[in-house]
């Protein structure tokens, strides 16, 4: 290793090193907050039709269109909602636990919702015969797998007794939800609705969580986990007993409570048009 040089990374001048980390960090926030951006604008866009009172099944999954052609229904049924209340309660959840994943790479993030949109579709498709006669839209299974993740990168860094006990309950809590509502093919909660949510294909929420999960033990860095001294510090620092980052919770409140899946589906027509149901 040559004098003057970075251990960590050697073609870095260390010199220049903290110089560059935090160019990289601020260059790292304001792609994040036009990655959110983006998404605010895609959903926006592909719900104009809620703002006018219609629904529109235009870019929302279904096999017949996807069959002729229309491959961009895999990429844009998540976005699509059935209701202005449909989309808030997603929205909210999905993004309350979308922002906790600032402190990955840009590429894991990215990785990490698509393989939760990929494992709901999939699970949709192996559970539930109704796929072929209704529509899939919505971001809940989605971000059901990114809860589920975002309480295990909690769980990993905590150093005080709430947040380990919170992210390890909302851990437990939205895949025991999940689990349950897959084997028995109902959304918990459904009482709870104040508005139209269409109709849920439960299945899809397990599958957003293990796709999510999945694709973030492949991709996690173990650098990351908590130190060993962790629970030692847990104990001797009960001052510091605080909720670090209560967003995660909060989204999964929202869950809990909207119980909207990925997979919430509208009967359509031959003609591609909503028939009701």
């Amino acid at each position: 290793m040559k004098q003057g040089l970075n251990t960590d990374q050697s073609i870095v001048p260390s010199s220049l090193s903290p110089e560059l980390a935090e160019l990289d960090l601020s260059l790292r926030h304001q792609l994040w907050r036009c990655e959110l951006a983006v998404l605010g604008a895609i959903l926006v866009a592909l719900n104009l039709p809620l703002f006018a009172g219609e629904f529109s099944t235009r870019f929302i999954y279904h096999p017949a269109p996807l069959a002729a052609g229309e491959w961009w229904r895999l990429f844009t049924h998540p976005f699509v909602h059935v209701s202005p209340y449909h989309l808030a309660l997603d929205a909210a959840a999905f993004f309350l636990a979308y922002v906790e994943l600032k402190r990955g790479t840009f590429a894991r993030d990215r990785f990490l919702w698509r393989a939760s949109a990929g494992g709901g579709l999939m699970a949709a498709l192996a559970a539930s015969p109704v796929i072929s006669t209704h529509g899939l839209c919505g971001l809940s299974g989605i971000a059901h797998g990114l809860t589920a993740v975002v309480s295990l990168e909690i769980l990993r860094r905590a150093t005080d007794r709430i947040s380990a006990w919170t992210a390890a309950l909302c851990f437990v809590g939205v895949v025991g939800k999940s689990v349950l509502e897959a084997a028995t093919g109902n959304v918990m909660f459904a009482s709870w609705h104040l508005g139209s949510l269409g109709t849920p294909i439960a299945a899809c929420h397990a599958g957003g969580i293990l796709g999510a999960l999945v694709t973030w033990m492949l991709l996690r860095d173990p650098k990351l986990d908590r130190p060993s001294d962790a629970q030692a510090s847990i104990v001797r620092e009960s001052a510091r007993f605080r909720l670090t980052t209560p967003q995660p919770f909060a989204g999964m409140a929202f869950q809990s409570y909207a119980n909207s899946s990925i997979a919430t589906a509208r009967r359509v027509g031959p003609d591609g048009k909503p028939a009701g149901g």
